[in-house]
């Protein structure tokens, strides 16, 4: 990923102010997109499987298939920032994501969709690290916190109206709209970068050329297959068995190709993702914290959903509404993880952050089986209100814990990591459901990775070489 620059007087043809801020909402528009059909689909899969007749487990490959080809390839769509044209890689991002969203709208079957889920997830990789290179390169130091923050908070609107929205076209038109709202923001931000694109230095990045470049290529085939057959095994063995051989066969296949990225990784100068990181504490504590926030992300709004819906009887639209009480709680203090932050330090508002979301999710698992929503409100509230105080300062716990020369890198690290959460804890989930037919486990396991998340970051977060020298040059 991008380093920030250390003399942005010479990124040549910065773009002027109106030009900037045209540019950062159309940023704002891409990043939205991407988190929006992280979980807009939940509150459709009920009516989805039942009108293509699939499995819970066949529904739940429309969430993972997006989910997966995200995480395996978002750290490639990093790379390609510092090395392609950025106006070329958000043209063509939008474009895949764009024209598969129109596919999956006019999906005729089951497995059709969960193939346009796979190309969406493509495109999501591809342009979702772009809008942060970008907002770097055309706003000086000065005012990049206002415009990471105003960026922010409308990628934060489009998540929020996750639920709302899915089960808003669910109830009254049809699921389909959930997929056919996004051509339109795709038409503008590629209207925008067809006709305000950025320009010189700010659009190219590093001066070596994409041929120059070396390519990871053993490293992305490795991790897509290790992945993929990872979380085939760990989703269908409830219902193949988990002593089949299909699923011993996935298991060995995934183990083995996610031996050999590690191993490719450690000993590549140029790796797709820097592994050696993980070798500081503090690093690999923030990275496991956005990992399990990611995690309890999908379990809420995926099988929240499904609760609602499954154990309440609530409509789409009602269901949506019933989630939003955690979503709206999320947006309010979204704004207050940075003072937190600037105030407090990263490892405060962490700890805060893990013991309510622990607490929270907690009291989810011990009072879900009485099927009452206003027993379940208090829990809901707090989980929102704890998320925001978790992706920052993982953030800047990171970045800080490494040498100001590899802080891009870093970041590219932790989006990835992120993004595993999501695929991982849709696997697992979806396989204690099926195995268990209880939500109690489900958020019973999501606790369980938040509290050991609690423990080990209570003995490293925050407390790294890299980190600690960080606060001591500020």
């Amino acid at each position: 990923m991008t380093e920030l620059p250390q003399n942005p007087t010479k990124y040549t043809c910065m773009p002027s102010v109106v030009h900037r801020w045209v540019l950062l909402a159309a940023m704002s528009f891409i990043l939205g997109l991407a988190l929006l059909d992280e979980t807009v689909v939940s509150l459709a899969l009920p009516t989805i499987s039942e009108e293509f007749g699939m499995t819970l487990t066949q529904a739940h490959w429309v969430v993972n298939s997006y989910l997966l080809m995200f995480a395996a390839l978002v750290a490639l769509g990093g790379k390609l920032a510092d090395l392609v044209n950025i106006n070329y890689l958000i043209l063509s991002g939008m474009i895949i994501f764009g024209l598969a969203s129109l596919a999956c709208g006019f999906a005729p079957n089951g497995g059709f969709l969960v193939a346009a889920r796979v190309v969406q997830g493509i495109g999501a990789a591809i342009m979702f690290p772009l809008p942060i290179v970008a907002i770097l390169r055309i706003f000086p130091p000065e005012r990049r916190g206002f415009a990471l923050g105003v960026f922010g908070s409308i990628a934060t609107i489009f998540l929020s109206s996750g639920p709302l929205v899915s089960g808003y076209f669910t109830s009254y038109f049809s699921w389909r709209w959930i997929f056919w709202i996004n051509p339109p923001f795709v038409l503008i931000v590629c209207l925008v970068i067809a006709f305000a694109p950025l320009r010189g230095r700010i659009a190219h990045g590093q001066d070596k050329s994409l041929s120059e470049y070396s390519f990871d290529w053993l490293g992305i085939i490795t991790l897509l297959v290790g992945l993929f057959f990872f979380v085939l095994a760990i989703m269908q063995a409830p219902e193949w068995g988990w002593t089949s051989r299909d699923i011993v066969l996935s298991f060995v296949v995934g183990v083995s190709a996610l031996a050999i990225f590690l191993w490719n990784e450690l000993h590549k100068k140029a790796p797709l993702i820097q592994v050696r990181f993980f070798k500081e504490p503090s690093f690999a504590v923030a990275a496991f914290v956005v990992f399990q926030a990611q995690y309890s992300k999908i379990a809420m709004f995926i099988f929240g959903a499904l609760y609602f819906q499954d154990k309440l009887g609530f409509a789409p639209f009602f269901a949506g509404l019933a989630l939003m009480s955690a979503v709206v709680m999320n947006a309010a203090t979204a704004g207050l993880s940075g003072v937190c932050v600037d105030k407090f330090g990263v490892r405060t508002p962490a700890m805060w952050g893990l013991l309510v979301l622990s607490s929270s999710t907690l009291w989810l698992t011990a009072f879900i089986s009485q099927d009452n929503y206003w027993l379940l409100l208090p829990a809901l509230l707090a989980w929102g209100a704890a998320m925001p105080l978790l992706f920052l300062p993982s953030m800047k716990s990171s970045v800080d814990s490494v040498e100001l020369t590899k802080k891009g890198q870093a970041s590219g690290v932790m989006i990835t990591s992120q993004m595993l959460g999501g695929t991982i804890g849709m696997s697992v989930s979806s396989s204690i459901f099926l195995f268990t037919d209880s939500y109690e486990y489900v958020f019973g396991t999501a606790a369980a990775v938040t509290l050991l998340c609690y423990l080990l970051s209570f003995m490293y977060f925050g407390k790294g070489a890299g980190a600690l020298n960080s606060e001591k040059q500020s």
